[in-house]
């Protein structure tokens, strides 16, 4: 007995090592689009009039409108002589003509680009010409106008609900594929009309949870596409909402935009699929037969993958997309999304598979409920594992070392869903003990199903808390080497 103590132990301590070493070696990381040079620079003082100015960024960025990059006068005047522009061939790059024989003043230049992860960034910079004291930025008008940052509650909010939905719609196809159907091949040792009960009421179930998971998803893309366009107009999401043509231009200009489409006809297939397996499965007011508990194998796996694509898609968005190696880092964290959304979501689904079965068909339902959640601990525990080791991949592409965990926000952030992991793997160990004690057992009781559902309801709580955690995550920039 003591020895799985020590297992335990040194399987922590190695992933400590591992983690470790991995931030200790990784590269330096790219993050949000961040000004590299400008010229004039911020603060420099010229004898002559520029033709221009000139803004190179760390990354691809885009300008969703040419007035998004401009000079100013200490009062506001426009002094540009043309639209700004990326020039083709250099996408890193933003010129902005001046006019000619600009007067001896203070002069603001302003930007607001879409970075290649997808954020909004803005800035300032002030520069004099001739002998002039060097006053403050111009950042009035138009042109100064702010939307809701990516850290505000507006962004992470849409996000969080972007991530359940989506997220969801993956963990019901990985519940009925990977553990629903595992329950039935062979069907469990129970009465004929306890099965048809459990069976009916689970159908039932499963297609409310799908279309109530789908209204959210589709409502979620709708406000992160809302919140998105506030940002990148700078303008307030009330203005957004009444502004359909920004909307579109979005849509249609920006890279976000292209991901957002693809997620989109990602979640309409999966709709589409849905509705047509739906109509298969309610084609009679009988319970559907075990073989054909899980909906289907092809059609499950079609649906599940679409539901991975859109998932997928906002991995390919964000900040794995920007790092040095994004052909490893994008499928990482998407592997990561993915089994994220497999252990929370399917926590959440066995949980009220827990409670309701009983009700359901009484001895019988507890019986299935413990072949489910013996199917669920074996495949959370490989689940979690995969968590951890993608994270430290992932943070191999987004730490310079290890310091950057606490001297940074990001690095904060990450500690803070380490710790509430930390706190929901003990929870899920303890789980898993009472698990391994139920198959010595045979069926459950209805004592130990409640001391699991009630460890399984705090650790639905813990993970929904990480789940805002990495919505906030998203948002902020990773270290830089």
């Amino acid at each position: 007995m003591r020895s799985r103590p020590r297992a335990r132990a040194l399987i922590i301590a190695l992933l400590a090592i591992l983690v470790g070493s991995t931030l200790a070696w990784a590269p330096a990381a790219m993050a949000h689009a961040v000004v590299e040079q400008i010229a004039p620079d911020d603060r420099q003082r010229i004898d002559r009039s520029p033709a221009d100015v000139q803004i190179t960024f760390s990354e691809a960025i885009q300008l969703l409108s040419p007035t998004d990059a401009s000079v100013v006068t200490a009062t506001g005047e426009s002094v540009v002589s043309g639209a700004a522009q990326v020039p083709a061939g250099n996408s890193h790059l933003i010129t902005i003509p001046l006019t000619r024989n600009l007067p001896p003043a203070t002069y603001t230049t302003r930007w607001r680009v879409v970075s290649a992860d997808g954020h909004i960034v803005g800035g300032a910079a002030v520069f004099a010409v001739g002998d002039v004291p060097i006053g403050a930025p111009y950042l009035g008008g138009a042109g100064g106008a702010s939307g809701p940052a990516e850290t505000s509650a507006w962004a992470v909010s849409a996000r969080w609900i972007e991530m359940v939905g989506i997220g969801g719609l993956v963990a019901l196809m990985l519940f009925r594929l990977l553990i629903w159907r595992a329950a039935w091949r062979p069907p469990p040792r129970i009465r004929r009309a306890s099965q048809d009960a459990v069976l009916a009421w689970s159908r039932d179930s499963w297609w409310i949870g799908f279309g109530a998971l789908a209204l959210v998803s589709l409502l979620g893309e709708a406000y992160v596409l809302v919140v998105k366009t506030a940002s990148a107009l700078g303008i307030s999401v009330w203005g957004a909402l009444g502004d359909p043509a920004g909307v579109v231009r979005v849509l249609a200009d920006t890279r976000f935009g292209d991901l957002l489409q693809i997620r989109t006809l990602a979640l309409f297939v999966l709709f589409a699929l849905g509705v047509w397996r739906f109509l298969v499965e309610y084609r009679t007011d009988q319970a559907p037969p075990p073989d054909d508990a899980d909906g289907g194998l092809w059609p499950g796996i079609v649906m599940l993958a679409a539901s991975l694509v859109a998932l997928g898609s906002i991995s390919a968005q964000g900040h794995a997309s920007v790092t040095s190696m994004p052909a490893l880092q994008v499928p990482v964290d998407a592997l990561h999304a993915a089994c994220a959304a497999g252990w929370v979501g399917g926590l959440v689904i066995v949980t009220i598979w827990l409670v309701r079965l009983p009700k359901v068909a009484g001895a019988d339902g507890r019986t299935i409920g413990g072949i489910l959640l013996a199917r669920f601990s074996a495949l959370a525990l490989i689940a979690v594992g995969v968590i951890v080791l993608s994270g430290v991949v992932r943070a191999f592409g987004q730490m310079s070392s290890p310091a950057d965990l606490w001297r940074t926000s990001y690095g904060w952030t990450i500690l803070v869903k380490i710790g509430l992991l930390a706190i929901a793997g003990v929870l899920a160990l303890r789980s898993r003990r009472i698990v391994s004690a139920l198959r010595r057992a045979g069926t459950p009781n209805t004592a130990t199903l409640a001391i699991v559902r009630r460890n399984s309801w705090v650790e639905i709580g813990v993970t929904l808390i990480i789940i805002v955690a990495s919505s906030l995550l998203v948002a902020q920039v990773p270290p830089l080497g």
